[in-house]
């Protein structure tokens, strides 16, 4: 008996201390039994700002001239003359090497002694065929008269097919010669390589004194020296599969070296590939992007590592807010309202149901009286510090920025208060609107002063 009236006693105590914490004062709206005050999360904060804001796409790339030349010899010799270092700056048409040209002589005049010779054999097989002619010309008077035999006319007759046969194949044989003396001089020409353009000699492969060859299919063939135009210049960049729709031919951009990485060189898209390329070992798509160098700028060289920025879109008059201040949290953490909305908004979006419940809303929080209030937003553009809030705030808000140990545990009516830094910012702020208007308060009095002495 005296067990059952404890527990009877104990729970009359619980739902007494039950109803006293759910009972709440009226004009305070506070719990009658208060055990302690809800802990504020300490927030740092901003205000929305209209200003203009761009979208950038980024890239790593790499610099090259717009016209480079990779000099390269048409004959196997040797380097006997190279007039030009590394570096050094060359005109269209000067002497870059001369090769050995020994053999190649040789052969020319081997084939300008077969061309003479074979011009003297075709003017004697000519005069054979001339005499041929002559005899077959007798042998028919002949036979109309009866003075010969038939084998002999045939006979007369195929001397001379004999002959012209002869003539025919010496002509055939002295085109034979004169293409091979062609060849043979336009050989002994190749041995000078000038400047094919005007430029910087970039890279130098091989010295003198050295052999060098033709390409084969199986071989690239020796490289002599590389010249390049440093006039123009321009970058192929690596654009990520995820941003290539953005970028667009004549977007502006620029060019951030590795050797100088705070002054850009100004640039414009050329153009895009149309198809991507995979990286060996690597499953990350990237696209071509070409991009022209709008600067003569010497710092920048051949064969330079860049990161590119690609302005793909711009807003001139946008409400921004600190890129952090956006946070995603799951339906089931907003409030009913702000889900309505957000469904509204999607209303077109056909997802299942499964899928709409796992979705994360796009937020922000700005501060109200004290208390953290959440905001449905929609987001436009973004750069690499502020995102564009096309809806869902007023540029007299105060955003919650962080940080974000804060922004993690904030909800909706969450109890919220401004760090010493903010504090300090605040009071800044006010003390210099406070002097402008003592300052002008003053003015206005010296006027008014003025105005009252003659």
């Amino acid at each position: 008996m005296r067990i059952v009236l404890t527990l009877l006693v104990l729970g009359g105590l619980f739902a007494g201390l039950f109803a006293l914490g759910t009972y709440k004062w009226s004009p305070e709206d506070k719990p009658v039994l208060h055990v302690a005050d809800e802990v504020a999360l300490t927030v740092n904060t901003a205000k929305p700002e209209a200003r203009a804001i761009t979208r950038i796409v980024q890239a790593p790339g790499d610099v090259e001239a717009v016209l480079e030349v990779e000099v390269s010899s048409e004959i196997v010799a040797k380097i006997e003359e190279m007039p030009v270092e590394e570096g050094d700056h060359v005109q269209k048409g000067d002497l870059l090497c001369r090769l050995d040209d020994d053999d190649l002589r040789a052969q020319v005049e081997s084939g300008e002694a077969r061309c003479a010779q074979l011009a003297a054999a075709i003017e004697q097989a000519e005069a054979d065929l001339e005499k041929a002619t002559r005899d077959v010309d007798r042998q028919m008077k002949l036979s109309e008269a009866d003075a010969t035999s038939d084998l002999e006319m045939r006979d007369y007759l195929t001397t001379k097919k004999k002959i012209k046969a002869m003539c025919e194949m010496r002509r055939q044989e002295k085109i034979e010669a004169d293409a091979f003396l062609k060849r043979a001089k336009e050989n002994l020409e190749r041995t000078i390589i000038r400047a094919p353009i005007s430029g910087v000699i970039s890279k130098l492969s091989v010295k003198q004194g050295e052999v060098v060859v033709t390409g084969t299919m199986n071989n690239p063939g020796t490289v002599i020296m590389t010249i390049s135009d440093l006039s123009k210049m321009q970058v192929k960049a690596r654009v990520d599969e995820v941003d290539v729709p953005l970028v667009k031919s004549d977007q502006k951009a620029r060019v951030y070296l590795q050797a100088d990485q705070e002054i850009p060189v100004p640039a414009r898209v050329v153009r895009v590939s149309a198809k991507g390329t995979k990286a060996v070992g690597r499953d990350v798509v990237t696209f071509e992007a070409l991009l022209e160098v709008l600067s003569s700028d010497s710092r920048i060289k051949p064969a330079m590592t860049a990161n590119v920025e690609i302005e793909v879109d711009r807003r001139e008059e946008a409400v921004t807010v600190p890129i952090e201040a956006i946070v995603h949290r799951m339906r089931k953490d907003l409030p009913d309202e702000i889900v309505a909305e957000f469904d509204k908004k999607q209303s077109t979006v056909d997802l299942s149901d499964r899928a709409r419940q796992a979705q994360y809303i796009k937020v922000l929080y700005v501060m109200d009286n004290e208390a953290a209030k959440v905001r449905l937003v929609d987001a436009g553009i973004a750069d690499t510090r502020r995102v564009e809030i096309k809806e869902g705030v007023a540029v007299d808000d105060t955003i919650i920025i962080g940080p974000y140990r804060s922004l993690d545990q904030l909800k909706d009516g969450k109890k919220v208060k401004l760090s010493d830094d903010d504090k300090k910012k605040l009071a800044a702020a006010n003390g210099n609107a406070n002097a402008n208007v003592n300052s002008g308060d003053a003015a206005a009095d010296t006027a008014q002063a003025s105005a009252g002495n003659p």
